[in-house]
């Protein structure tokens, strides 16, 4: 079996992924599961989507998220349309995904549906107080005690498996900038801040997302619930460092945000009362996830924290999901867990750790102060602008701008494609060099292994995966 900690898109990914494969997971959930199913909005990168595509959840992510193409930037200011960026047909064709735009409410309610369709166990009020992964148990604040072959941590930075992993509890480097969640209906104020800034050019059709750049800050926006609702994400300069998912709601949103202001932002800032409070912060590469006793992992935002907000965040918690589950397809003996979790951090650590410095890189970007830098910034996207060109093509003559070649790379990544190389190229010359009968491409259930012995647990309060029969 395999314990996941926590009900969150991190744990349930994973819980997805190892149930299609044949294990028995149980998933773990601190609360009564309805405190991880935030109402704010998710941008879900093709990367992302592919990955859920391929799980056979296509219909479904039709019908909870939008497809969208464009995003609009402009100055926070003043409503000054800077520049445009449009996601090519021919870039989505390569990518083999869509970029959409859900809550991550929804998101959450597909995959808890799909893991419990296959097959797992959601556990809610399950307070893991206790990790002891050499005996590989969890202890529940009820006292029960819980045993797997695998541990999952999933409960993000803040969690109890991070902190059995390193040894430490890591609270992370204040960068100065606080992210505020706010949805609002789809106001006709908001359908002009969105769609006034172009309205020759885009329609409601598209999905667009507004991006507004101002002095130290930034706005984003998009639609959700079929133009129904706005999600926005504000990044505000703030010293506080305090604030994180789950708190109660803040009213400091009218507050902190700057002048001089668009109107318009004015507005939703204004009547933001419930907003979503997270202050973000840099958390650096975590060298190791895979606790010594090789029996506990981590993934998701204990492995690799984004900040809050940030478009690759979730991607890289289903990319972790599936990338794990695919290895696990080939286990043959539960002696071969170690040695597994090492590659799944093999393959995943230099990926999420590039990733999440990209966003690191592009926030700081997007919320420069007023000066020189931000000046070349946005003349830059002017001249594209009035040129006809997106803001991330190269110049006249030239390849595409470092940052398009980079996003291409991103979104065009194949994680499930790179754990059956790894397995091609490592894994099964490793099983012939054991003699084992699993040196051939199998899928679940081909070999002698009987995977309804075999069980993960994932734990979200703390995401753990854990395997329990110790019978093989």
């Amino acid at each position: 079996m395999i314990k996941n900690y926590c009900v969150g898109i991190a744990g349930l990914a994973a819980a997805v992924a190892l149930t299609r494969v044949g294990h028995r997971v149980q998933v773990l959930e601190k609360s009564d599961g309805t405190k991880n199913r935030g109402g704010g909005g998710v941008r879900m990168p093709p990367n992302m989507s592919k990955i859920l595509f391929h799980w056979g959840l296509k219909e479904k992510l039709r019908k909870i998220a939008l497809t969208s193409q464009p995003i609009l930037f402009s100055r926070f200011e003043s409503g000054e349309l800077l520049g445009t960026q449009v996601w090519d047909n021919e870039l989505l064709r390569e990518t083999r995904g869509e970029f959409m735009l859900t809550t991550h409410s929804d998101l959450h309610r597909v995959l808890l549906e799909t893991a419990l369709s296959q097959g797992a166990t959601i556990r809610t009020n399950a307070d893991v107080v206790e990790i002891h992964p050499d005996k590989r148990e969890v202890k529940l604040a009820s006292g029960e005690v819980l045993t797997a072959d695998v541990i999952i941590g999933a409960d993000g930075e803040n969690g109890l498996a991070r902190r059995i992993v390193i040894g430490r509890q890591d609270h992370g480097t204040p960068v100065g900038l606080t992210m505020f969640e706010y949805v609002t209906f789809f106001t006709c104020t908001y359908f002009h801040l969105m769609l006034w800034l172009c309205s020759a050019t885009f329609n409601t059709a598209t999905n667009m997302v507004f991006i507004a750049f101002g002095n130290g800050c930034c706005a984003v926006g998009y639609p959700i619930h079929a133009h129904q609702e706005i999600a926005f994400h504000f990044l505000l300069r703030d010293d506080r460092t305090d604030g994180a998912w789950g708190d109660p709601p803040s009213a400091d949103l009218k507050r902190l945000v700057p002048s001089p202001c668009d109107a318009r932002l004015r507005i939703v800032a204004d009547n933001a009362s419930n907003a979503v409070r997270v202050a973000v912060k840099d958390y650096g590469d975590l060298e190791e996830w895979v606790h010594e006793s090789n029996t506990m992992v981590l993934v998701g935002q204990a492995a690799h924290p984004f900040p809050p907000a940030s478009l690759q965040g979730t991607a890289m918690a289903v990319e972790d999901a599936a990338v794990l589950a695919k290895l696990f397809a080939h286990l043959s003996s539960p002696e071969e867990i170690g040695s597994f979790l090492w590659a799944f951090q093999d393959l995943r650590h230099k990926r999420c750790n590039e990733a999440r410095e990209a966003e690191m890189s592009s926030m700081f970007w997007m919320t420069l102060e007023n000066g020189e830098a931000q000046s070349s910034r946005d003349n830059g996207m002017r001249e594209k602008f009035r040129a006809g060109k997106n803001v991330m093509e190269g110049e006249d003559g030239e390849d595409d701008s470092p940052q398009w070649q980079e996003l291409r790379n991103t979104f065009g990544y194949d994680c499930e494609d790179e754990a059956d190389n790894w397995w091609v190229q490592w894994g099964v010359l490793r099983e012939r060099a054991r003699g084992g009968s699993n040196a051939s491409v199998q899928t679940p259930g081909d070999g002698g292994f009987d995977w309804s012995t075999m069980s993960i647990q994932v734990n979200e309060s703390t995401a753990a995966a854990t395997a329990v029969d110790q019978s093989v």
